[in-house]
């Protein structure tokens, strides 16, 4: 199937818009030949039809099977650490990660696996807040900063992360129809050793692939001094996947995929540690159609199981709970490609999606867990966009959607904690225009608005909770408001061959961004305090707490000379509180990233450098509890080698081996949102493609 002018959801793991970073180097699969990649990936997730990255009016970072290759991310948060403005808290862990885009909160984030809204993370205590997918299974991260949910719905007012998966196609070698891939290797940074599977194989229209990753870990090498954590700590994460495809005709493709993931992280000393278990069951199906320029449709479904236990009963038997949840997930749309009389072509998108969340917990006597109680979210929308190309020079693309949300306790204690039904609809309304004067350059304005409806837990969190004397209550608000926001846009993409000679290549993307949030959803105490026979109540809950206003600037450049490769990168960030004029704190107000290699291509040898540049400043840690007043952090640069080796033994095997030395010299660091990065840390792994 060749869709003509819009990219199928299942492939919309890319987030579409420019910026050509040191991560847009592409491979269509695991080859044993370095070259220099100088093509533009693909992507779709900015205007839900295909574009190559360089052309997409917006800001798009994405982040290659072969740069997954080179650096072996030990999950995908740490994935994401060169982007600017995208910061991480726990990046280390596949549960724990929490990700902010242009100073966002993790849960003003949309995550799309091949297409599909991940609706089933959350963002209360000790619950996975993050998208919950194995690096070993990724072909291309695509990672939108900036708002707007016209065409992925409810949320995504901070960013946009979309991952695309394997398939065998993407593993194969050329010219054969079956094969095997057979990885591991060493992270020393948490002492995490890693070993992976793939069977994959094409026959006929069938493609079909299998694989299974495992990780064992442990302490962890904190940049707070250069040392392995005292703190003990064992992790094991497990991840399966299949995937089956079929190619009847020219114009048919369906796909049926399974994943599972399963990790476990137990941290603290005997009789005084927490256990955390996290285990995924994700169901998913693709049609893709298309028959002339009038239909070119794809339609998603997606069943979620998650499961979730934390056992802290060893310091506080009351320490104790078990979640549940399914979603359930569908998205349908078509594109339509006509002309008007007049002039001008149309790329006429449209479209719906639907969803249902359903979640309950348990507490450490088997009852209902009254900090989750059990509840229900239904999310709907329909969406329309059309690309208008008014001629060569000029395209307008507006985009509307509406949006609605319902949201309804289902326990048998709601009427007690004044749990109630909520619901409402928005209309999501978006405009950019392109200007291209010639085909290596383009210019774009865009305007966006997003819409995020409160989680479940935002809702309905209603926690009694007694430690050491001490009570803390949270109370639900039933009149909590949906966020919403507006991004405004100006952005331009360069991509020049053959500049300086026969065989480079030059590429540019930059934008100026001015995105504000109202109704921000925040939680925090009220200020009440009670005196009872058991200790003092405290009392939280979640409120509407004002607006954000954040403006900045990114840009990258890359340059391709020959066999060698240089990326950089910059981003700067201001946000403030506009109620107070005050600026936030925690967030880097600067990050640069710089990167070079060359490729020595009679051994298929690729060395390689990282450089990357943080700005201190006022960091969101207290100089001591409840003082209101913040710690300053220093600004830091951290270095990284590597080598990527990809010797052949004819008819038989490809390898890749990979080395690199992170943090080289040991620098002692924080980040402003109080993260620790790693110490000194080595990374050694080999894989086999057969």
């Amino acid at each position: 199937m060749q869709p003509k002018n819009i990219a199928p959801l299942s492939l919309a793991v890319s987030l579409a818009l420019s910026a050509t970073t040191s991560f847009s180097q592409t491979s269509n699969s695991v080859s044993t030949d370095i070259t220099v990649e100088k093509a533009s990936p693909v992507v779709v997730t900015a205007t839900r039809t295909e574009k190559k990255l360089d052309e997409v009016p917006s800001s798009v970072v994405v982040i290659t099977d072969e740069t997954l290759l080179k650096e072996v991310p030990r999950t995908l948060g740490d994935a994401l650490l060169d982007i600017p403005n995208v910061m991480l808290e726990s990046p280390e862990s596949p549960v724990f990660t929490r990700i902010s885009v242009r100073g966002s909160d993790s849960d003003q984030i949309t995550y799309l696996i091949d297409g599909v809204r991940q609706d089933n993370y959350t963002m209360s205590g000790n619950r996975p807040a993050f998208m919950f997918v194995d690096p070993e299974m990724i072909k291309q991260i695509e990672v939108r900063r900036g708002g707007g949910s016209s065409l992925y719905g409810n949320g995504g007012i901070g960013g946009t992360i979309a991952v695309t998966t394997k398939t065998a196609a993407d593993l194969l070698k050329p010219g054969r129809n079956f094969g095997a891939t057979l990885k591991g290797g060493y992270n020393d940074d948490a002492r995490e050793w890693g070993t992976s599977a793939w069977l994959y194989g094409k026959q006929g229209p069938i493609d079909a692939v299998i694989g299974f990753s495992h990780k064992d870990g442990g302490k962890i090498i904190s940049s707070r001094n250069g040392h392995r954590s005292s703190t003990p700590r064992d992790t094991k994460y497990d991840a399966f996947t299949a995937k089956v495809t079929a190619t009847p005709s020219d114009n048919n493709l369906l796909s049926v995929g399974y994943n599972y993931d399963d990790t476990k992280m137990n941290q603290g000393f005997s009789g005084d540690d927490a256990k955390y278990r996290v285990k995924q069951h994700r169901l998913t199906g693709s049609w893709e159609y298309s028959y002339g320029d009038w239909i070119d449709s794809v339609v998603n479904i997606q069943y979620t199981q998650l499961n979730n236990k934390f056992d802290g009963t060893s310091y506080n038997p009351e320490a104790y709970f078990k979640d549940k949840s399914h979603s359930y997930s569908m998205n349908a749309q078509n594109t339509s490609v006509f002309a008007f009389p007049w002039g001008g072509v149309n790329n006429l998108t449209y479209g719906f999606d639907v969803s249902l969340n359903k979640q309950k917990a348990t507490d450490v006597y088997g009852l209902a867990d009254l900090s989750r109680p059990d509840s229900k979210a239904y999310d709907a929308g329909l969406f329309i966009q059309d690309e208008y190309q008014i001629n060569q020079y000029v395209t307008l693309t507006p985009v509307l959607r509406w949006s609605y949300y319902n949201r309804k306790p289902t326990g048998d204690s709601d009427e007690k904690h004044n749990l109630k039904s909520q619901n409402d609809n928005k209309l999501s309304p978006g405009i950019t225009l392109t200007l291209t004067p010639t085909k290596n350059l383009s210019f774009y304005a865009s305007a966006q608005s997003g819409y995020r409806p409160p989680f479940l837990d935002e809702l309905y969190t209603a926690i009694e909770y007694a430690d050491f004397g001490m009570y803390s209550v949270v109370l639900p608000n039933p009149n909590l408001k949906p966020e919403e926001s507006i991004n405004l846009e100006l952005g331009v993409n360069g991509d020049y061959p053959k500049l300086f000679g026969s065989n480079d290549r030059v590429t540019f993307h930059a934008n100026i961004f001015r995105d504000r949030v109202k109704n921000l959803i925040q939680a925090g105490p009220t200020g009440d305090m009670d005196f009872g026979s058991d200790g003092i109540i405290l009392y939280y809950t979640v409120e509407n707490v004002g607006k954000v206003l954040k403006t900045g600037f990114e840009a990258s450049l890359d340059y391709y000379p020959g066999n060698a490769d240089f990326h950089l990168t910059y981003g700067y960030l201001h946000a403030e509180d506009k109620a107070t004029g005050e600026k936030l704190n925690g967030l880097t107000p600067m990050q640069a990233t710089f990167r070079a290699g060359y490729t020595f291509k009679p051994w298929n040898l690729n060395a390689w450098y990282r450089l990357r540049m943080f700005k201190g400043g006022t960091s969101n840690l207290e100089t001591s509890f409840n003082s209101g007043e913040f710690k300053k952090l220093g600004g830091f640069a951290t270095h990284a080698v590597g080598l990527i080796w990809k010797p052949k033994v004819k008819d038989w095997a490809d390898f890749a081996v990979t080395f690199s030395v992170d943090n080289v010299t040991n620098k002692k660091y924080r980040y402003l949102n109080g993260m620790y990065g790693s110490g000194r840390a080595y990374r050694a792994w080999i894989t086999a493609n057969f």
